[in-house]
């Protein structure tokens, strides 16, 4: 595989455990912060949210990028698109939604209110769903693994013909 395209397969699943954990800590510290009236908390809530709904932004986008990638044919296709179709399209969902906060909460003062705590609780669970239907398609189905094996295949057969012209070439001059 070349470096481009290993950066591609690598970069979707970091993406996604730093969305993960951004916007979790972020739901945790919004919550300390409007129970304990602590303003740092607050701060750190919100700068971990709006850096999270980044990530998740991120996170989609390189999804959307890996899914162009090629893909051997399975005997698990069937399942495997119907997962892939909730998954790309809750991905978008889920950022449409914390699009949405992200633009609400910049025009509240803080700290927010319950009710923003409870959608960024709604949205997490979303994000919590997303990364375990991501992880079915990994982990029971290969759906990225299929991928890295092509790639590489198509880089192997990609080395292996300049080989073989420069054999071929050698022979023919003796």
């Amino acid at each position: 595989m070349d470096l481009e395209s290993d950066l591609i397969l690598v970069f979707h699943p970091i993406a996604v455990h730093f969305a993960i954990a951004l916007t979790c800590v972020a739901l945790v510290l919004d919550w300390v912060a409007y129970w304990r009236q602590r303003t740092e908390w607050q701060f750190a809530g919100r700068l971990c949210f709006f850096v999270g709904v980044l990530a998740l932004g991120v996170t989609v986008a390189s999804g959307w990028v890996e899914q162009l990638l090629p893909r051997p044919a399975s005997a698990y296709d069937t399942q495997v698109e119907g997962l892939l179709f909730y998954h790309e399209y809750g991905g978008y969902g889920v950022l449409g939604f914390f699009v949405i906060l992200a633009v609400i909460r910049l025009r509240l003062a803080e700290p927010p209110p319950v009710s923003l705590l409870v959608c960024a609780t709604i949205g997490v669970l979303g994000v919590l769903v997303q990364g375990y239907i991501g992880a079915e398609l990994v982990y029971r189905y290969g759906a990225g693994v299929r991928a890295v094996q092509v790639l590489s295949e198509q880089r192997h057969e990609q080395n292996k013909a300049p080989e073989e012209q420069s054999t071929e070439a050698s022979t023919s001059n003796k």
